[in-house]
């Protein structure tokens, strides 16, 4: 978060401004990110996911991408406010991802993989 460098997440991909290469410090402030993408786990659950749907915005990251590879789904959740994502959009793997600016037009989601089944 913003002002606490003792609560931070570690999301499985960032999308930071190329400058921030050169950056010495650790923690990326989540207002930089362009995007922040989850995969959720095979053993997550719905709340899990909810909370750190809520964490992200709560911290001000603009784009949050969550893949599901238990169900082949996507979800992009765009401008936090007052701890939540204002913009949700939903989709199935296959169908692209629409990515905000400054991002490329669109992510193809058609290669990615998904969990094997549980037994």
């Amino acid at each position: 978060m913003p002002g606490n460098d003792e609560d931070y997440a570690t999301p499985d991909l960032i999308v930071l401004p190329t400058d921030r290469e050169n950056d010495d410090r650790w923690l990326a402030d989540p207002h930089e990110a362009a995007l922040v993408v989850e995969v959720v786990s095979n053993s997550e659950g719905v709340k899990a996911v909810s909370t750190k749907t809520d964490w992200y915005a709560s911290a001000g990251a603009p784009a949050l991408l969550a893949l599901d590879p238990r169900n082949g789904t996507w979800a992009l959740h765009t401008h936090p406010r007052d701890g939540a994502y204002q913009g949700v959009l939903l989709g199935k793997y296959g169908e692209p991802v629409p990515l905000p600016a400054p991002l490329p037009a669109e992510l193809d989601t058609s290669g990615l993989p998904l969990y094997a089944p549980r037994r």
